[in-house]
């Protein structure tokens, strides 16, 4: 058998090599992903962000880029305040499942148990439809922020319901107004009070609440819009008010928001069955929508990860099994970036993903603004073979809005066709593709094969979302009148 030994020490330090290649080496990502997001920062347009990734309770990569404020110049740093928008909705579901840990709720429990007065049709709504946006319940977005609770509690009251509870997911902002309100009557503080104890420890040094873009905040960074007519940004004015506070209204550095995080990770805030509980999918009736309780799902070459977005410029992610985070928190952009930076990033940062060399969404991004059709397909393709089971709902409405930048006070048609043209070949189940394709064939005066791309809009829109079909049935009327 001595021998034999050589051998075996020679292909143990072979062994020894290969995880040492598979290993992060700190130096190599934080380049990668500097150089990335600085591209990533041109192409998108957007002013500041602040990036953090966390693998193994180390914070491998932590950066602040770009400006918290245009008008001023104040640069982004690790005391600049975000607003998360509905990422904070994670907050909330955890504010929540602690109840639940302590006995005080239950996900079965219905929520006329906590609030009263309901109409009968509400009568069957669960907590557990409330965060997982299952509840069928009308939606406050279509209300004016100015109505006091009780008469836009009144308004929904009156309306139908959406679907039944438990049928389908529908993203629904009174879902997360209810369970605030279901928190502050069984534990007596309000929402935000039992937040900050349960979740930040009373600590209110960098993280606070505020609905109100127009609420002057010391180191907040401005949110912006950016406006196609002007090409220039705008302030954003938005304030949704202590209603949204459950949903849309935190405010926090990257540092607490890290800190945050680490709690979450070493079951601080809430034990490992519970926390695994939160992150399990709901049984939506129809067996096709996937989400968890408050959580969303998100497979990155098929690594599982789990998290949520906000105002489409702050996300964070946990791949569980790979004991990595990436959290992003930005100001503003020309096209939406948020979901296809956090999937690059996990390439860049994640040694199983890394070493694939896999296709990059922001390569696909920069091939459009190009105009390098073919080589975005190509590249589109790729992508969707090593993810099989990822429908890139976010790489496809910002294609679409690129195509939409073009196609807006007909600045550049053919473009803006050749753009809508592309993500329709890439995504032929997709309705919106088909929809874009139609208005531009509209506008071109060319009625059949306008006609012909809402038809197919139409059939492939089977949950008519938005209602959206109504319209392209009207607008085909009109085109067959004309």
């Amino acid at each position: 058998m001595e021998k034999f030994k050589p051998l075996a020490i020679i292909l143990f330090l072979l062994w020894i090599g290969s995880c040492n290649m598979h290993k992060s080496n700190p130096d190599t990502i934080k380049k990668n992903i500097d150089d990335y997001l600085t591209s990533t920062m041109e192409l998108h347009n957007i002013p500041g962000l602040a990036l953090a990734v966390i693998i193994d309770d180390e914070i491998v990569y932590e950066n602040y880029m770009g400006e918290s404020s245009l008008e001023s110049g104040e640069l982004v740093n690790e005391n600049t305040l975000f607003r998360i928008f509905s990422a904070t909705k994670l907050i909330t579901a955890t504010g929540v499942f602690q109840l639940i840990e302590n006995g005080t709720l239950n996900l079965d429990d219905n929520i006329s148990i906590y609030l009263d007065n309901l109409p009968p049709q509400w009568q069957e709504v669960k907590i557990k439809n409330l965060l997982s946006h299952s509840s069928g319940l009308p939606d406050i977005i279509k209300y004016k922020s100015t109505l006091s609770d009780h008469e836009l509690m009144d308004k929904l009251f009156k309306d139908k319901m959406d679907f039944a509870p438990g049928d389908q997911f529908r993203y629904n902002q009174t879902n997360y107004w209810l369970l605030a309100q279901i928190m502050e009557k069984v534990t007596g503080m309000t929402f935000d009070n039992y937040i900050m104890k349960n979740e930040f420890d009373n600590d209110t040094t960098g993280v606070l609440f505020s609905s109100s873009s127009q609420e002057i905040i010391p180191n907040r960074a401005t949110r912006y819009f950016y406006n196609e007519k002007t090409k220039a940004f705008d302030k954003d004015t938005n304030n949704s008010g202590k209603r949204g506070h459950s949903g849309n209204g935190l405010n926090i550095t990257l540092k607490r928001f890290m800190e945050w995080n680490k709690k979450l990770d070493n079951d601080q805030l809430l034990s490992h069955n519970v926390k695994s509980k939160m992150w399990e999918p709901f049984n939506f009736n129809n067996e096709n929508d996937h989400f968890s309780y408050g959580w969303g799902y998100y497979p990155v070459n098929e690594i599982n990860s789990y998290g949520f977005s906000g105002g489409n410029l702050a996300a964070i992610r946990k791949f569980i099994n790979h004991k990595t985070t990436i959290i992003l928190l930005s100001n503003g952009y020309q096209i939406p970036a948020y979901d296809i930076i956090i999937n690059d990033i996990a390439k860049i940062a994640i040694p199983e993903l890394r070493i694939q060399n896999l296709a990059l969404e922001e390569d696909i991004m920069s091939l459009v603004k190009n105009s390098q059709f073919k080589e975005a397909t190509l590249a589109f393709k790729k992508l969707k073979q090593e993810n099989p089971n990822s429908d890139f709902d976010n790489l496809k409405w910002n294609i679409n809005s690129i195509g939409n930048s073009y196609a807006y006070n007909e600045l550049d048609l053919q473009k803006a066709f050749d753009i809508f043209q592309l993500n329709a070949e890439a995504n032929p189940n997709w309705w919106v593709s088909k929809a874009s394709l139609a208005e531009i064939y509209e506008i071109n005066k060319d009625s059949s094969l306008a006609i012909e791309n809402y038809k197919k809009a139409i059939l492939l829109n089977k949950d008519n979302d938005w209602n959206y079909n109504e319209l392209m049935k009207n607008k085909i009327d009109k085109l067959y009148h004309n």
